[in-house]
């Protein structure tokens, strides 16, 4: 049999990275997109901007050309950004939107003729801030709700036809990624927003690994019934079992106590 063949994106660093080396350890064809040149031992990579509807048609069409079948997609590229609602330039939040919402949905519309017929499945990289909303973090939060949305909607239409989707949810991770977020003090929240970021990057900096989510997903992936939904992380879980049973104003207010 035809080794299953898997896509990451956002392949060149922190979880897609770790992520690669797995199902590369594991034996699977694996094909990485990221919007830089990137080489690595058996990966195949493809330059790719997943805010592009035209390039992620392109890099689906260069995988089914050369392996003839896509077994498993993996959305994990990812931006950040971090400032008031009111004071987020209009640039700034098209880009997130670009890259987590649309970059999603661009990859899903383009892969799902191909999984379809393999019956494979499509891993999207949510977070726990699609659940709970923190202080100038909006529309990372924002981006992240959006694709548990289109994930469960798509969920509910692929069924008949045996794709499967897991919205994956991990909390504070240590990447890159926190260096990488895009930063907007601009002064008239100054305080509260300096507290809030502070204590946002002091938790993903003492956060899980990279390898550790990397190693839940990969069993998400590889599972014959995959879960709608997985929350990586204990102490997550735990609030969000905590959230079904608070009201959603005590929550808020806890939040914002803890980042603003």
């Amino acid at each position: 049999m035809k080794k299953n063949v898997v896509l990451i994106t956002g392949v060149s660093s922190g979880i897609g990275l770790d992520l690669a080396k797995l199902f590369i350890k594991n034996n699977f064809i694996v094909y990485g997109a990221s919007r830089n040149d990137f080489a690595m031992e058996n990966l195949n990579h493809i330059k790719c901007d997943v805010s592009s509807l035209n390039q992620c048609k392109n890099a689906i069409e260069k995988i089914i050309e050369k392996e003839g079948k896509l077994d498993i997609l993996i959305n994990n590229a990812g931006i950040g950004t971090s400032g008031s609602v009111e004071n987020t330039s209009e640039e700034d939040a098209k880009k997130i939107f670009d890259v987590n919402f649309f970059g999603t949905f661009f990859m899903c519309k383009s892969a799902l003729p191909y999984l379809r017929k393999s019956k494979g499945r499509i891993i999207n990289v949510s977070s726990v801030a699609s659940k709970f909303f923190i202080p100038f973090q909006g529309f990372y939060s924002a981006t992240k709700a959006s694709v548990d949305a289109i994930s469960s909607a798509m969920r509910a239409e692929t069924k008949p036809f045996g794709v499967k989707i897991t919205n994956v949810h991990p909390g504070d991770t240590k990447t890159s990624f926190t260096k990488n977020r895009t930063k907007q003090n601009d002064g008239i929240y100054n305080e509260r927003y300096e507290i809030s970021i502070s204590r946002m990057e002091k938790d993903e900096q003492n956060g899980m690994t990279s390898l550790y989510v990397a190693k839940k997903i990969y069993k998400i992936s590889t599972k014959k019934h995959p879960p709608k939904t997985k929350t990586i992380g204990n102490s997550y879980k735990f609030l969000l079992l905590l959230a079904k049973f608070l009201p959603n104003s005590f929550i808020e207010f806890i939040i914002s106590k803890i980042y603003s």
